[in-house]
């Protein structure tokens, strides 16, 4: 169970603080939810709140990453194997699949992918397609926002940071 004041990862990737928790009816009669504000901005309006179901919770939710967890994370980024050249619409449906899992792994190897599939194109002097670079720059975000949390470092400094302990860019 989580408490007020922890930082939560949802299902789609973005943090969450608990802000507090609230019974309310949504229609299905008074539950307890928790009351989540965004750690980061997002493409949400000011003041958004995100409401959770506490009896849920556990199954929507994940804590973020601890230190440890974020080093040991960072250490097996050249180990992570990469997508399987496939269709793009087959590449889009196994990516979103990924996102949903809530891997951090399966992040890294979307991005790893990503950036591998950008320089073939670049090198067949071919576009980048808009669907994939919306989708490495918001999977680099996510990572970007869980790893700063855990390594209490800006999101800024999290490529820096990778980079300097693996030896080379991960984005």
């Amino acid at each position: 169970m989580f408490a007020i004041g922890d930082k939560v990862v949802d299902k789609t990737g973005k943090v969450y603080d608990i802000e507090g928790v609230e019974d309310k009816n949504f229609g299905t009669g008074p539950s307890s939810y928790l009351i989540l504000r965004p750690s980061f901005e997002y493409d949400f309006n000011p003041g958004y709140r995100a409401f959770i179901p506490c009896l849920k919770s556990d199954t929507l939710l994940r804590p973020v990453l601890t230190n440890q967890e974020a080093l040991d994370l960072i250490d097996q980024i050249d180990d992570i194997e990469l997508y399987k050249e496939v269709s793009p619409r087959e590449r889009k449906n196994s990516f979103n699949q990924a996102l949903i899992s809530g891997s951090r792994v399966d992040l890294i190897k979307i991005v790893k992918t990503l950036v591998a599939y950008r320089e073939i194109r670049a090198k067949e002097n071919k576009p980048f397609s808009d669907f994939d670079k919306r989708l490495l720059k918001s999977t680099t975000t996510l990572i970007c926002n869980e790893l700063s949390l855990a390594l209490e470092i800006s999101p800024d400094d999290v490529s820096s940071f990778i980079s300097n302990r693996i030896g080379h860019s991960l984005f």
